[in-house]
């Protein structure tokens, strides 16, 4: 400090200029009354610490959004989150003696892993009928990963179609319930369906048949989104009847499909009328056939 005399005694005048040395303190300078007074600095020790604040904490990683996917990353997603189920009505499409059950379940599942993934298959039959699933086939369909569904008749009333038709709905709304994509692809010839698959349709679930051209109602076939041809694209069989199918079988729209089966609906029936075996002509030849029974046995006077 800079001493200055005034009068008798003495006073301290606090020197301002800085320290030579930063980070020092000033060497303390005399008082009147002997003691010593430290002399500030601009440098001085003695200035305020400015608090220090605690890092912030660390965001938990579940709190941060996820990455935009990109528009081909979408579809992917979408298409590896569809659940596809597979129903199929055997009185309708039976696998012939000439072909193996087991290649026929394979087609099958190349075929539906084109909507998404295969998570149920189903076969409905009746036991009790000619057009049954054969012992070998049963065996080869239950190893291939079908549940075989049998539904004897009851009443003289078949029970195929209502159990399909619950098996179907109970599927595709269970999985609507949760927001999961859904297709169901559903092997009949029958019309019957064709009210079940539209209103599938109204809830956004992806319908696709696989029929037997020449002999599946036209209702059913506009009540899908895509449709296939049972000999043409499963059985891999061609118009001659010979193997030559394309492995990998265009998605037909239903317009197309429905196009095809009135083309071999009419070829059959030009066929019919070609041999003098229409259905007019069938069912006169059975009534006078019966008539000519009942002549004989004595229920028809002469």
């Amino acid at each position: 400090g800079i001493l200055k005399r005034r009068g008798q005694g003495m006073s301290w005048v606090i020197d301002t200029r800085p320290s030579p040395v930063l980070g020092r303190q000033a060497p303390a300078s005399p008082t009147a009354d002997g003691i010593a007074a430290p002399t500030l600095g601009a440098a001085s020790s003695l200035q305020p610490l400015q608090p220090q604040l605690p890092p912030p904490p660390l965001l938990p990683l579940l709190a941060l959004p996820p990455p935009p996917l990109q528009p081909q990353q979408q579809l992917t997603t979408a298409f590896e989150s569809t659940e596809v189920g597979l129903f199929w009505d055997y009185e309708n499409l039976s696998v012939a003696r000439s072909h193996d059950a087991a290649d026929i379940s394979n087609r099958l599942r190349a075929l539906s892993l084109r909507f998404g993934r295969l998570v149920e298959r189903r076969v409905y039959h009746d036991p009790s009928k000619v057009s049954s699933v054969a012992p070998n086939d049963r065996s080869r369909l239950d190893s291939a990963g079908f549940t075989l569904v049998d539904c004897p008749t009851r009443n003289e009333k078949e029970t195929v179609d209502k159990k399909i038709i619950v098996d179907v709905m109970h599927f595709a709304i269970t999985r609507i319930s949760r927001a999961q994509a859904v297709c169901v692809v559903l092997m009949t010839n029958d019309g019957d369906y064709a009210y079940m698959l539209s209103r599938l349709r109204d809830l956004q679930v992806k319908v696709v048949v696989v029929y037997l051209a020449g002999h599946a109602a036209d209702a059913l076939l506009h009540a899908c989104d895509h449709a296939f041809s049972w000999r043409a694209d499963v059985l891999m069989v061609g118009e001659g009847g010979n193997e030559g199918g394309s492995p990998e079988p265009p998605v037909a729209t239903a317009a197309h499909a429905a196009a095809a089966n009135s083309r071999a609906k009419a070829s059959a029936k030009a066929k019919r009328l070609e041999s003098g075996q229409s259905g007019g002509a069938k069912a006169e030849k059975q009534r006078l056939r019966r008539w000519a029974e009942r002549q004989v046995a004595g229920a028809v006077p002469q």
